[in-house]
């Protein structure tokens, strides 16, 4: 699940510009290039620091004579190792839709912008599987196409979003109008609107209608349509947001930003909290911790969404005072509580008199005894989350379902960890 270093997806031929570059110049650079950030290197005593502008920043300054300094900042990095969907979330944490990309010498490697991401996403299995009612707003605010300008700009900053879909008379979708396109042909136009733009009329620009600046015809997806499919018309069109629509009828709209924070989510949901009751002797506790790791890793690609996990473990003793444990293991999901239990078959003692052992050798099976009831109780509630599974997927879908889920939760590290576990195991 997007677990590949950053590196593989981020844009490595780098456009920079200094400090000293006019904000025209960095203006014409990022629109012939259709880049909404530029990184901005200033060279110090043969250091370089790493800055970054906005084209919407850009287009609000007051001179565009002025230099690019007066309006860069100083971005949050990101090492060209890290996971793309920590990378992910390391840019919606700092509120960035692009970050530096650099080495373990601090250089300049690349840059990871939304447009990587979508590109990314696009690809991905699991946002293929995930519909775009899942993350889409429903509660759309839009502007009719006879509307001001001025009424534009007023919604867009009142809800604190960037653009709004147009829609006709009969409520039907025809265009989108951004914060852009009002900063671009509104405040910073090549060719000035003037009073007479509207024929036979003296309105002033802001009171004119929307419909005359709107983008159009308006790029939708269906409402049937994946998270993928959504990602892969926002990067193709590089637009930052897509109406979903049912015929001609609005149903919602996605943006890059709903597809980070979808991905950023799949992390969370990933990262579940063990809790565990009782001693881990230590002699058993790392390798008990990644056998515990490598069995919760298959119950999210069972269950897709775990709220917590629990393991309760108690130590007992027998008549004889040799030590047996009993472990409960808990796991709460959406719908179910699911509890599987780990008890040792027999006493340890008959066990040992059984196979013919020394008692010199009872610390080393009670070792593995801890493991094999440990197993025994993961496993239990693992068998449950897959009959629940097959028994609400059809046999075909199930598998190809539980396939892709496999390749996007359990990275390879975690493959080759458990294949240890096994072999050390069979020693």
């Amino acid at each position: 699940m997007f677990t590949e270093p950053v590196k593989e997806i981020m844009t490595r031929d780098v456009v920079t510009v200094t400090p000293e570059t006019p904000i025209s110049k960095a203006i014409g650079i990022m629109e012939e290039n259709g880049f909404h950030h530029l990184i901005v290197v200033d060279k110090k005593d043969d250091k370089e620091e790493y800055y970054l502008i906005s084209i919407r920043d850009l287009l609000l300054a007051s001179s565009v004579q002025e230099e690019v300094r007066t309006l860069m900042y100083k971005p949050h990095y990101i090492h060209e190792d890290t996971p793309v969907l920590d990378a992910v979330c390391e840019m919606l944490e700092s509120g960035q839709r692009a970050a530096p990309i650099v080495n373990d010498e601090g250089k300049l490697v690349g840059i990871i912008t939304d447009y990587d991401i979508m590109a990314r996403a696009a690809r991905s299995k699991i946002m293929k599987d995930t519909k775009i009612t899942k993350i889409m707003t429903r509660n759309v605010i839009t502007i009719n196409e006879n509307d001001s300008i001025g009424k534009a700009r007023a919604l867009m900053r009142d809800n604190n979003i960037g653009r709004l879909v147009v829609v006709d008379d009969e409520g039907n979708p025809v265009g989108m109008v951004t914060e852009v396109d009002i900063i671009k042909k509104i405040y910073k136009p090549k060719r000035r609107m003037t009073y007479g733009e509207v024929k036979g009329e003296k309105v002033p620009r802001m009171g004119q209608p929307v419909k005359l600046i709107m983008n159009t015809p308006l790029i939708t997806v269906d409402v049937d349509a994946s998270a993928a499919d959504a990602a892969r018309v926002m990067q193709e069109y590089d637009i930052r947001g897509v109406p979903v629509v049912k015929g001609k009828s609005l149903k919602g709209i996605v943006t890059r930003l709903d597809i980070i924070k979808y991905i950023a989510d799949l992390k969370k949901g990933a990262m579940i909290e063990v809790e565990i009751h009782g001693m881990l002797d230590p002699e058993v506790k790392d390798l008990a911790e990644r056998i515990i790791a490598t069995e919760v890793k298959k119950m999210v690609k069972q269950a897709g969404k775990i709220h917590w996990i629990k393991i309760n473990i108690k130590k007992d003793r027998d008549k004889g005072g040799v030590p047996y444990y009993r472990i409960t293991t808990y796991v709460k999901t959406p719908n179910k509580l699911y509890v599987g239990e780990g008890r040792p078959k027999a006493s340890l003692p008959n066990k040992l008199e059984a196979e013919g052992e020394d008692i010199a050798y009872i610390s080393e099976h009670e070792r593995w005894e801890f493991i094999d009831i440990l197993k025994e109780s993961l496993d239990s509630v693992l068998r449950q989350l897959e009959a629940d599974f097959d028994k609400y997927h059809p046999k075909h879908i199930g598998r190809e379902i539980k396939e892709q889920l496999y390749e996007e939760y359990v990275p390879e590290e975690y493959t080759k960890e458990n294949e240890n576990i096994e072999q050390n195991e069979e020693k």
